[in-house]
């Protein structure tokens, strides 16, 4: 007898996102959520939050890539960036990638995914330990 591990999202009652998963490599509570990381037969390493995808190692780059290079490259001298959110580090790794940004404030409520990310999606937290990287963990609301 095999036995097969899925995750699924309902994104409504009678819809929801399934992934076959290879295993589960990280799972735990943070004072503010639970958190996954699990290795899907698709879409490489997910990260999860209260049972919802926020990233996969397959597809990350569309999103981050589209919320940072179009503002980056529109800008004339980008020098300071503020990244509010975004724990798994993918938008602060696509803005360390332009030379003229001198410091982005990556600002991360929960420092606990930092760090499973860190540990786990080395792929898209590469930057947060870069020089020009100053890391705050705090709510972005009270921070601006």
């Amino acid at each position: 007898m095999t036995c097969e591990l899925w995750f699924s999202e309902y994104q409504t009652k009678s819809l929801k996102l399934s992934s076959k998963i290879k295993d589960v490599i990280f799972t735990g509570k943070s004072e503010y959520q639970e958190i996954q990381i699990l290795d899907t037969i698709t879409f490489g390493r997910a990260l999860v939050l209260d049972n919802t995808y926020q990233t996969t190692e397959k597809d990350e780059f569309i999103y981050h890539e589209l919320i940072t290079h179009p503002a980056l490259f529109t800008h004339p001298n980008p020098k300071k960036v503020l990244v509010i959110g975004g724990g798994d580090g993918g938008t602060v790794r696509e803005v360390v990638k332009h030379d003229t940004v001198e410091r982005v404030d990556f600002v991360e409520l929960d420092r606990m995914v930092v760090e499973v990310c860190k540990k786990y999606l080395p792929s898209l937290s590469c930057q947060i330990d870069n020089e020009r990287v100053n890391t705050i963990f705090t709510d972005g609301i009270k921070y601006v």
